[in-house]
């Protein structure tokens, strides 16, 4: 090997712990840089948002202990998100009613709910209707066995819970009643006792019925 070449060798082996040092004090660097700052709270890993399977024309039916359906939730498509188990549905029908024969159906064009129907939201057009149970007495005697006149609630969202068929809604409302028409901000329906609570600005006409 000439002097030339030994030259350089010597020189390489003189710079080689520099390099090393210098590499070293980089990922040195690097890593505090990378652990999270005391106090510092790391951003969340962002959730799925893709759902896992896609249905059309679906039908989602919730029954008792006895086997008696309760609700009946129909869309045109029905997606379901893993990350949150709801569903998330087009062109929405649902039908939800007890063994006395009181019920609920209703309508929206887009809704969501969770996997059982349990409890159902409405947005876009949403409109429920209340169908009370026949009164008692014989069909054939007058002013019983008949039905009480349905109540219609529209409005742009609107909640259902099937279990306890309460419908509740944070945004304005239309009440209607043969004849009656009552505009609120806000309302609370319990089907089993028939009573609605309205709440905000309440305006309309409210018509006794006719004995």
């Amino acid at each position: 090997m000439t002097p030339r070449w030994w030259l350089l060798l010597e020189r390489a082996q003189a710079t080689l712990p520099l390099l090393a040092a210098a590499g070293l004090a980089g990922f040195t660097w690097w890593l505090v840089q990378s652990s999270p700052k005391e106090g510092e709270v790391k951003p969340p890993a962002l959730m799925a948002s893709t759902p896992d399977f896609e249905l059309h024309k679906a039908r989602v039916a919730r029954f008792n202990a006895q086997g008696r359906i309760e609700a009946v939730l129909d869309g045109e498509t029905m997606r379901h998100y893993p990350d949150t188990d709801r569903l998330q549905i087009d062109q929405l029908t649902l039908s939800a009613r007890d063994d006395k024969g009181m019920g609920l159906r209703a309508t929206s064009r887009q809704g969501e709910a969770d996997h059982k129907a349990e409890v159902v939201t409405l947005s876009g057009g949403a409109h429920v209707t209340a169908l009370p149970a026949a009164l008692p007495g014989e069909a054939g005697e007058p002013g019983k066995g008949l039905r009480a006149s349905p109540t219609h609630f529209t409005g742009e969202g609107l909640r259902i819970d099937t279990r306890t068929r309460v419908v509740t809604s944070a945004d304005p409302v239309l009440l209607q009643q043969q004849g009656s028409q009552v505009r609120a901000q806000s309302m609370r329906y319990d089907d089993s006792t028939g009573i609605t609570e309205l709440g905000g600005r309440v305006r309309g006409h409210y018509e006794v019925p006719a004995r």
